[in-house]
């Protein structure tokens, strides 16, 4: 038998390839965002310190205007009351969350490689680059599904999910800069142990998001 968390998993990525209206969104923003960076900072070497700020940014952007579909499509559809009645709070936690860092990993890929490709940004520790992404995609997986799901009775659900999920998000922020200063720094200006532990803080504080979640949802799902 299949699971439940499988089958929310299922539904949301069946979903979402039928429509595409998140990930359309996300490209397109990844896009237009790199582009713009890359006009404006045509003749100039873009420092470690700018490079990691934009990218951060960028991600930032990219997470709060695209994830809180996942718990905001329940309410336009009129299907949350019976995915309430029906779905174990941790499980629909579970398979959104999952569907979300799945997609904002895809998203952050994608992002990076076109920042990267059209900036003169280099970079000096892949290992760090990639542990600054995943414990950034699993953060906002965790934070942005539960800001979704906090605002799903209230009007004008996207922004306010968004303005819900800024605080929650700005250690992550913080973090991020700190590592990813780090990962493209190709001079070695920057201390690598600083480096590795913003992203060892990273990718913790996207793992606590992950584990305490489901108990916080748990609290406003059956509200």
């Amino acid at each position: 038998m299949e699971k439940a968390w499988i089958a929310v998993l299922r539904k949301e990525a069946l979903s979402e390839l039928r429509l595409r209206s998140s990930l359309i969104t996300a490209i397109l923003f990844a896009v237009f965002s790199v582009v713009c960076i890359s006009f404006a900072t045509y003749d100039l070497q873009i420092s470690p310190q700018l490079g990691s700020g934009l990218l951060s940014l960028s991600m930032l952007f990219a997470a709060v205007i695209s994830l809180p579909r996942v718990m905001l499509v329940e309410v336009e559809s009129k299907t949350i009351d019976l995915l309430r009645l029906m779905g174990n709070p941790g499980d629909v936690f579970w398979g959104k969350a999952i569907y979300n860092l799945i997609f904002m990993a895809f998203t952050s890929i994608v992002l990076t490689l076109l920042f990267l490709g059209f900036t003169h940004v280099g970079v000096g520790n892949y290992a760090l680059l990639a542990i600054c992404m995943a414990g950034s995609s699993a953060a906002f997986a965790g934070t942005v599904t539960l800001c979704g799901a906090l605002v799903t009775h209230a009007s004008n659900q996207t922004a306010l999910a968004g303005i819900l999920s800024v605080p929650l998000l700005l250690p992550l922020s913080f973090l991020a800069v700190s590592g990813l200063r780090v990962a493209l720094d190709v001079q070695g200006t920057f201390n690598a142990g600083n480096g590795m532990i913003a992203g060892l803080g990273l990718l913790s504080y996207g793992l606590a998001t992950l584990a305490v979640g489901p108990y916080l949802f748990a609290v406003v799902w059956k509200r």
